[in-house]
């Protein structure tokens, strides 16, 4: 029979109510709206660069779910005869590999993914003007795995 750790071992997920706070304190003049301490969805602006246009940003999480960031604003457009790199159906964007564990619900979301999302915006910018993504080359997920996130 296999031992339990410790429980001082296990890290406790970030509850909706604090990530949603976290969100709301370095982005005062977003909203975020939450749903019985589940979910949050957070809409704010975020600019790359200086030089980067200003991007609205929708996030949607549910507990222990990998968050989903989409761009409100403004729409994302493929070049000429290409597809979107790194995104999910919907233009979902790509910003980490959950299945290697590069994210899970212990991590502030305003420190993880959104600075995440800044950098996508940044290669999707460069990808626009010169073709090349800069970005990860990693292997993208298909649409259809699991998006669930273990502790």
């Amino acid at each position: 029979m296999a031992k339990s750790s410790p429980y001082y071992f296990h890290k406790q997920s970030l509850t909706v109510a604090v990530q949603a706070a976290s969100l709301r304190g370095v982005f005062p003049d977003s909203q975020v709206t939450l749903t019985q301490n589940v979910s949050l969805t957070w809409i704010g602006k975020l600019q790359p660069s200086a030089l980067s246009d200003c991007y609205k940003l929708k996030i949607k999480y549910r507990l222990k779910d990998r968050p989903q960031v989409t761009v409100l604003e403004p729409p994302l457009r493929p070049r000429a005869d290409e597809r979107l790199p790194h995104v999910f159906k919907g233009n979902e964007l790509c910003l980490f590999r959950y299945k290697y564990f590069e994210w899970d619900s212990t991590m502030p979301i305003v420190d993880t993914i959104v600075p995440w999302a800044s950098l996508w915006l940044f290669h999707y910018e460069i990808w626009r003007v010169t073709g090349i993504w800069c970005g990860s080359k990693a292997e993208h997920p298909r649409d259809d795995e699991d998006k669930k996130i273990s502790e």
